[in-house]
């Protein structure tokens, strides 16, 4: 069973997301409601995913995610948020964090996402689609993950999925979904076009020495 920690600043919200995600097969071991307790509630309890509210009293959630990621790095992070700016966005992807869920969508998407994210895979809430690729935040931010960005650049070296799964210490499907996440981002016809995309936008880069 999955153990979550959830972290928002609305008790309402924690107490009801507590309850609708354990009714779901969620072992919810502990919810927060800033970035200080959320850092002690991951320290003592160690869940295998935090969902994790962007916006917090006391910082944001996506330096928390940064935090809890660099103190432990098998940590999954699903960011949970009624954002849909197109740079707060594309940050939070970059923070690390493995998924991205809406505030606006149903239960059964939420955990959708907690389970994909906490079987290794990533999660992007389809309706952020739009907003992810629009020509704001592809003139202004960097389309693609960090870890998508490694995967690619990788690849682009000549790695194959295996061998770039036993880089970065995770598995072939993993590196795969990650892959598919770059190919839709970039809205690529496959996986050597869109190395060639990441490649033409400076996201990843050959050496030439």
């Amino acid at each position: 069973m999955t153990r979550l920690a959830i972290v928002d600043d609305h008790e309402a919200l924690r107490d009801g997301l507590q309850s609708l995600l354990a009714d779901s097969g969620l072992d919810v071991v502990g919810t927060a409601g800033n970035v200080a307790a959320a850092m002690d509630l991951v320290e003592h309890e160690q869940p295998d995913v935090a969902l994790v509210d962007i916006r917090l009293p006391d910082g944001s959630g996506i330096d928390l995610a940064r935090m809890l990621l660099a103190t432990r790095p098998q940590l999954r992070i699903v960011l949970y948020t009624g954002a849909t700016d197109a740079e707060l966005l594309s940050e939070g992807l970059d923070s690390g964090a493995q998924g991205y869920a809406l505030k606006s969508g149903s239960t059964d998407e939420l955990v959708e996402a907690i389970t994909q994210v906490a079987g290794g895979g990533t999660y992007v809430d389809p309706r952020l689609d739009r907003i992810l690729l629009s020509r704001r935040a592809t003139a202004r931010v960097r389309q693609l993950s960090r870890r998508e960005r490694e995967v690619l650049q990788l690849m682009a070296e000549g790695l194959t999925a295996h061998a770039v799964g036993e880089m970065l210490g995770v598995s072939v499907e993993t590196v795969r979904s990650h892959v598919r996440n770059a190919v839709r981002k970039l809205q690529a016809r496959n996986r050597v076009h869109a190395i060639a995309l990441a490649l033409g936008r400076g996201e990843i880069a050959l050496d030439t020495e």
